[in-house]
């Protein structure tokens, strides 16, 4: 802070005002500061933090390019605040817009965790990619994101905690429920942009490799909505007359979408299509009988919660992923193919 007041020109409780981001100072001698402050290379740590202040017991939730807050958002928030109001923290909640291709070094991080003292720990969700998570480590930082959210293929994150929920499993359990039903004609609908999509897809395409059955799969979105997307896909299918007996869609919108665009072509659910939909709240589905792969979300908030306050307590921090399971829900929008007089799945 010396050696900034110094080139700066400035006292250091200017210096200190300035990266405190107090508001009474003019916004020419603050951009004069800071420029200086980067130039001679300082950046406030979390473990400076930790010297200079006790902890807050505070947990921020930043929530990265997303505009609304979905269902399945809503309830990881509910889960990360009983947690975290359990355990005695205070949760911190904002939304923050970063372009993708910034560099890590370019990347502004939300205001919120930039205020000294302020959050111990920040949980990421929303649309991550690993550019974020590098200017996380930069400004010292200490945080845990969803796993399922990544969105650059292939990435690899060491050294930090994670959770994912298990939507490859779990997709794999309902296309190899499909096949016990007798159906070898089993389509998968998704869009292949979508990280959490691509894992569905792997545990659809790791069934029907070990079931040495014939892939179908449609994961070009054909509209922003998802259920117009999902009825494009299908009314496509059978414009093209290619055989299907069985939709496994990566959502429930799709899934939805699925059955109109079914409807329309005059073809029923379950009667000559079984579906099977990807619900993001246990039950969720139940008022539309829709069969779906499972995940509570409330469950990924709490365990995102549990690997925050972790860190801040400096207990042990391992690399391998919190995982919480996913569970097929069987409704009535599946019917067996098989015609044997008894059955045994």
């Amino acid at each position: 802070m010396k050696d900034i007041a110094r080139h700066a020109n400035v006292s250091m409780g200017t210096v200190s005002r300035v990266l405190n981001r107090h508001q009474d100072v003019d916004d020419g001698l603050r951009e004069r500061v800071e420029a200086v402050a980067l130039k001679v290379g300082y950046r406030l740590s979390a473990r400076t933090r930790s010297v200079v202040y006790d902890k807050s017991r505070i947990i921020g939730l930043i929530l990265l390019n997303d505009f609304g807050l979905s269902s399945a958002q809503s309830l990881l928030l509910l889960g990360v605040e009983e947690y975290c109001s359990n355990a005695g923290y205070y949760l911190l909640f904002a939304r923050h817009q970063y372009p993708e291709t910034a560099t890590a070094a370019t990347l502004e991080i939300p205001n919120v965790v930039q205020t000294p003292g302020l959050a111990d720990c920040v949980i990421v969700a929303g649309t991550i990619h690993q550019n974020i998570l590098k200017a996380l480590e930069k400004h010292g930082l200490q945080y845990v994101f969803l796993g399922n959210n990544l969105m650059d293929a292939g990435a690899s994150v060491s050294g930090v905690n994670l959770v994912e929920y298990d939507d490859t499993t779990g997709c794999y359990q309902a296309t190899q429920y499909l096949a016990q039903l007798g159906h070898k004609h089993i389509w998968y609908l998704g869009d292949a942009s979508r990280p959490w999509h691509r894992n569905r897809f792997k545990g659809y395409s790791e069934a029907i490799a070990e079931l040495e059955l014939e892939h179908h799969s449609h994961t070009i979105s054909l509209s922003d909505d998802e259920f117009e997307s999902g009825q494009a896909a299908v009314s496509y299918i059978l414009e093209q007359d290619w055989p299907m007996t069985a939709v496994l869609a990566a959502s429930d919108g799709l899934a939805f979408g699925a059955r109109e665009g079914l409807r329309q072509h005059r073809l029923d659910v379950p009667k000559h299509v079984s579906l099977i939909g990807f619900e993001h709240e246990m039950g969720r589905a139940r008022a539309s009988n829709l069969t779906s792969v499972s995940v509570d979300m409330a469950e990924v908030g709490r365990q995102l919660a549990k690997a925050a306050i972790a860190q801040i307590e400096d207990r042990e921090k391992g690399t391998r992923p919190m995982v919480v399971p996913t569970y097929l829900v069987k409704r009535s929008t599946c019917r067996p193919l098989r015609k044997e007089e008894h059955m045994m799945l």
